[in-house]
């Protein structure tokens, strides 16, 4: 009998051993099922912010599709000749000269209301000269259509 009971408390410490790695490991367990799905929950939130953003970005991305890559280029190819063939140190130079504080006096003495006013007439002057060339226009093609029946 007492090696019966000697197995007993052994196997006891045993079942009692695996009892408490179960009990660790069904934790453990719970823990990464709620961790796992956390992710999942982020993931379907994460999925519906960028379906959203993506709608926003959408006509966006369609203008910049219609871009001319090659023309774009081109420009920016002219552009960057253009800007290698400038004289930065004669730039420089011709700043350096600009006399600040004249400007700045000049701009201060300047009547905005005035200039408005000046502009605004000057404006009214060109579209008045616009209306008597497109009549004199007319005017000469309806005299250039009767000259032109009789030939």
């Amino acid at each position: 009998m007492d090696n019966n009971v000697m197995d007993y408390n052994a196997m006891d410490s045993s079942t009692s051993q695996l009892m408490k790695e179960l009990r660790f490991t069904r934790i453990i367990c719970i823990i990464s099922s709620v961790l796992t799905f956390c992710l999942l929950v982020g993931g379907v939130f994460l999925f519906g912010k960028v379906q959203k953003l993506a709608e926003i970005c959408e006509p966006a991305i369609e203008k910049i599709s219609d871009v001319d890559v090659e023309s774009l280029n081109e420009t920016l190819d002219n552009v960057n000749a253009s800007l290698e063939s400038v004289d930065w140190e004669q730039v420089a130079d011709v700043l350096g000269e600009l006399d600040v504080d004249a400007l700045n006096s000049a701009v201060e003495g300047l009547d905005t209301e005035e200039l408005t006013e000046a502009l605004q007439n000057l404006n009214d002057t060109v579209d008045k000269i616009k209306e008597v060339s497109e009549k004199m226009s007319s005017f000469g093609s309806m005299f250039g259509g009767i000259f032109n029946q009789g030939q």
